[in-house]
C-alpha cells in the first residue's frame, strides 16, 4: 500500500432537481406503493430526442466571417443556422442542388 492509496479522494456531486414537498409526498406514496418514482419521469423527459454529435469543418476567413454574422444577425447559434442550411439544401431537388453547386462553383 502507498500513500497514495491513503488521500483522501474527492466525491463527484450528484445534481439532483428541486423538488417540491408536495411532489416529494407524491414520489414517497408511490415509492410504497411499488409504483414508478415520478421524479424519474421528469429526468427522462428532459432529455433531448436528437443526438448530436462533434463535427469539425474548415472553412476559408469569409466563410467564417459570413457566417459569424448571420449568426449575431439572427440570434441563432452557428450549428443550427448550418443545420437549417443543410435541411433547406436537401429539400431541393437533385437537379436544384447541382445548378446550385455549379453557380457557387464559379466564386
Amino acid at each position: 500500500m502507498s500513500l497514495t492509496d491513503l488521500k483522501k479522494r474527492s466525491k463527484q456531486t450528484v445534481k439532483r432537481n428541486k423538488v417540491s414537498v408536495d411532489q416529494f409526498i407524491e414520489d414517497a406514496d408511490n415509492y410504497a406503493q411499488g409504483k414508478p418514482s415520478t421524479a424519474n419521469k421528469l429526468t427522462s423527459e428532459a432529455k433531448p430526442t436528437t443526438n448530436f454529435r462533434h463535427c469539425t469543418f474548415t472553412f476559408d476567413a469569409p466563410a467564417i466571417s459570413h457566417l459569424q454574422q448571420a449568426s449575431q444577425q439572427h440570434k441563432v447559434a452557428k450549428s443550427k443556422l448550418l443545420r437549417l442550411l443543410l435541411k433547406q439544401f436537401d429539400s431541393l431537388s437533385p437537379q436544384q442542388q447541382q445548378a446550385l453547386l455549379e453557380k457557387n462553383q464559379e466564386r
